[in-house]
Protein backbone atom coordinates (compact mmCIF):
# COMPACT_ATOMS: atom_id res chain seq x y z
CA UNK A 1 0.00 0.00 0.00
CA UNK A 2 2.76 2.47 0.92
CA UNK A 3 4.67 1.57 -2.24
CA UNK A 4 1.55 2.34 -4.34
CA UNK A 5 1.14 5.71 -2.61
CA UNK A 6 4.78 6.63 -3.24
CA UNK A 7 4.59 5.45 -6.84
CA UNK A 8 1.35 7.38 -7.36
CA UNK A 9 2.93 10.55 -5.99
CA UNK A 10 6.00 10.11 -8.22
CA UNK A 11 3.84 9.61 -11.31
CA UNK A 12 1.73 12.67 -10.43
CA UNK A 13 4.88 14.78 -9.96
CA UNK A 14 6.32 13.57 -13.27
CA UNK A 15 3.07 14.33 -15.09
CA UNK A 16 2.95 17.80 -13.53
CA UNK A 17 6.55 18.49 -14.58
CA UNK A 18 5.84 17.23 -18.08
CA UNK A 19 2.81 19.51 -18.37
CA UNK A 20 4.87 22.53 -17.27
CA UNK A 21 7.68 21.59 -19.64
CA UNK A 22 5.30 21.21 -22.56
CA UNK A 23 3.46 24.46 -21.93
CA UNK A 24 6.64 26.40 -21.21
CA UNK A 25 8.73 25.13 -24.09
CA UNK A 26 5.91 25.52 -26.58
CA UNK A 27 5.51 29.23 -25.78
CA UNK A 28 6.60 31.38 -28.71
CA UNK A 29 9.53 33.02 -26.95
CA UNK A 30 10.19 30.42 -24.25
CA UNK A 31 10.34 30.81 -20.51
CA UNK A 32 11.38 34.13 -19.02
CA UNK A 33 12.60 34.86 -15.50
CA UNK A 34 11.97 38.34 -14.13
CA UNK A 35 13.56 39.88 -11.04
CA UNK A 36 11.78 42.83 -9.44
CA UNK A 37 13.23 45.03 -6.69
CA UNK A 38 11.51 47.95 -4.98
CA UNK A 39 12.86 49.85 -1.97
CA UNK A 40 10.77 49.26 1.15
CA UNK A 41 8.92 52.45 2.09
CA UNK A 42 10.30 54.23 5.20
CA UNK A 43 9.03 52.63 8.39
CA UNK A 44 7.81 49.50 6.57
CA UNK A 45 9.10 46.53 8.61
CA UNK A 46 9.96 43.12 7.19
CA UNK A 47 7.03 41.69 9.15
CA UNK A 48 4.63 44.18 7.61
CA UNK A 49 6.07 43.41 4.16
CA UNK A 50 5.56 39.66 4.61
CA UNK A 51 1.96 40.22 5.77
CA UNK A 52 1.30 42.38 2.69
CA UNK A 53 2.87 39.73 0.44
CA UNK A 54 0.66 37.04 1.94
CA UNK A 55 -2.45 39.05 1.02
CA UNK A 56 -1.41 39.09 -2.66
CA UNK A 57 -0.90 35.33 -3.03
CA UNK A 58 -4.36 34.63 -4.57
CA UNK A 59 -3.83 37.39 -7.14
CA UNK A 60 -0.56 35.83 -8.30
CA UNK A 61 -1.99 32.31 -8.28
CA UNK A 62 -4.58 33.45 -10.84
CA UNK A 63 -2.16 35.18 -13.25
CA UNK A 64 -2.13 33.66 -16.74
CA UNK A 65 1.33 32.52 -17.75
CA UNK A 66 2.94 32.77 -14.31
CA UNK A 67 4.58 29.43 -13.54
CA UNK A 68 6.30 30.41 -10.27
CA UNK A 69 6.85 33.40 -8.00
CA UNK A 70 9.25 33.79 -5.12
CA UNK A 71 8.47 36.73 -2.85
CA UNK A 72 11.75 38.35 -1.85
CA UNK A 73 13.17 40.62 0.85
CA UNK A 74 16.79 41.70 0.47
CA UNK A 75 19.31 42.56 3.15
CA UNK A 76 19.57 46.10 1.78
CA UNK A 77 15.91 47.02 2.38
CA UNK A 78 14.27 46.04 -0.88
CA UNK A 79 11.36 43.74 -1.61
CA UNK A 80 9.99 42.21 -4.76
CA UNK A 81 10.03 38.87 -6.45
CA UNK A 82 11.60 36.38 -8.73
CA UNK A 83 9.09 35.28 -11.34
CA UNK A 84 9.10 32.49 -13.89
CA UNK A 85 6.78 33.19 -16.80
CA UNK A 86 5.86 30.88 -19.67
CA UNK A 87 6.62 33.66 -22.16
CA UNK A 88 8.06 37.16 -22.38
CA UNK A 89 4.74 38.46 -23.75
CA UNK A 90 2.90 37.28 -20.62
CA UNK A 91 5.54 38.83 -18.37
CA UNK A 92 5.47 42.14 -20.23
CA UNK A 93 1.67 42.19 -20.11
CA UNK A 94 1.86 42.04 -16.30
CA UNK A 95 4.77 44.48 -15.84
CA UNK A 96 3.04 47.15 -17.92
CA UNK A 97 3.34 50.92 -17.66
CA UNK A 98 0.15 50.87 -15.55
CA UNK A 99 1.75 48.33 -13.16
CA UNK A 100 4.86 50.52 -12.86
CA UNK A 101 2.75 53.63 -12.20
CA UNK A 102 0.77 51.79 -9.51
CA UNK A 103 3.98 50.57 -7.84
CA UNK A 104 5.40 54.10 -7.90
CA UNK A 105 2.22 55.55 -6.39
CA UNK A 106 1.96 52.80 -3.76
CA UNK A 107 5.60 52.57 -2.64
CA UNK A 108 7.02 55.96 -3.60
CA UNK A 109 9.81 54.41 -5.65
CA UNK A 110 10.22 53.14 -9.17
CA UNK A 111 10.49 49.35 -9.43
CA UNK A 112 13.59 47.84 -10.99
CA UNK A 113 12.48 45.10 -13.41
CA UNK A 114 15.04 42.86 -15.12
CA UNK A 115 14.18 40.20 -17.70
CA UNK A 116 16.19 37.02 -18.33
CA UNK A 117 15.60 34.38 -20.98
CA UNK A 118 15.37 31.00 -19.24
CA UNK A 119 16.29 28.41 -21.89
CA UNK A 120 16.52 25.61 -19.31
CA UNK A 121 14.45 25.33 -16.12
CA UNK A 122 15.06 22.69 -13.47
CA UNK A 123 13.20 21.73 -10.31
CA UNK A 124 15.51 19.77 -8.05
CA UNK A 125 17.20 16.99 -10.04
CA UNK A 126 14.68 17.09 -12.92
CA UNK A 127 14.60 19.33 -15.98
CA UNK A 128 11.19 20.98 -15.97
CA UNK A 129 11.47 22.94 -19.21
CA UNK A 130 13.90 23.27 -22.05
CA UNK A 131 13.35 25.64 -24.95
CA UNK A 132 14.35 24.58 -28.41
Amino acid sequence: MIVRMILGAAVAAAMSSAAIAQSTSSASSGAVAVVVNIPLPPGFSREKAVAAMQKTVPQYQALPGLARKYFTLSDDGKFGGIYLWKSRAEAQAWFSDAWRAKAMATYGASPEVTYFDAPIVIAGPSIVAKSH
